[in-house]
């Protein structure tokens, strides 16, 4: 009786054993995969925090117009035509402002300058890099010329060569990339005003926001 339950009983032990041999691998592998996932997601959720963070941190940019040069300047006598126009050579100086801690680089763009709504004239930027807190200056070129006619004549213009003075609009947009740890894309807004002094053949007044 003995002997039968002790041959028994190391069956159900030899039993066991084998049961918990089998099952103890695949456990460790279930335990190894939910740590091996939990540390991928968590990977993902920092680079989530910091991409966010870097983008919010990033600081706006500033584009400003430091000094316009007048250069060869026609417009007609009112009182000679009844077609007025005026045209003329622009040479600009854009300056870059970049407040971040990496560099803000941006292709070629392209600018609109206006007279009372309309375009009379288009500028090309050039692709730059502009270093982490630093600012840079580039040259810009370019012609401006609008003539009325009957079908857009007009008393502005005509009053405007009559005083001398005609106000031009600037507008660009130059997007680009500034470099952190992560890219933040971020667009520099260049939007200025400039008085012509027809007469004295100057910029009279400049001013950007």
């Amino acid at each position: 009786m003995s002997g039968y339950a002790k041959t028994t009983y190391g069956g159900k032990s030899k039993d066991v054993d084998e049961a918990n041999a089998v099952h103890q691998p695949e456990q460790r592998d279930i335990t190894g995969k939910v740590i091996i996932l939990t540390l991928i997601g968590f990977c993902i959720l920092l680079c989530l925090f910091i991409s966010i963070g870097f983008y919010f941190l990033a600081k706006p940019l500033k584009a400003s117009l430091t000094s316009v040069a007048l250069r060869n300047l026609r417009y007609n006598d009112t009182s000679a035509s009844s077609s007025p126009y005026f045209n003329a050579t622009l040479a600009m100086k854009i300056r870059i402002e970049n407040p971040n801690f990496g560099f803000f680089e941006f292709p070629t763009s392209k600018g609109d300058i206006m007279y009372n709504g309309r375009l009379v004239g288009e500028m090309k930027i050039n692709g730059q890099r502009v270093g982490s807190y630093s600012a840079m200056k580039t040259e810009v070129g370019t012609k401006v010329s609008y003539r009325e006619n009957q079908a857009t004549s007009s008393v502005w213009l005509k009053n405007d060569i009559k005083r001398g003075l005609i106000i031009l609009k600037i507008e660009a947009k130059l997007r680009g990339e500034v470099h952190l740890v992560a890219l933040n894309k971020r667009t520099v807004n260049l939007k200025c005003l400039m008085y012509l002094n027809l007469k004295d053949e100057v910029i009279q007044r400049l001013w950007c926001k």
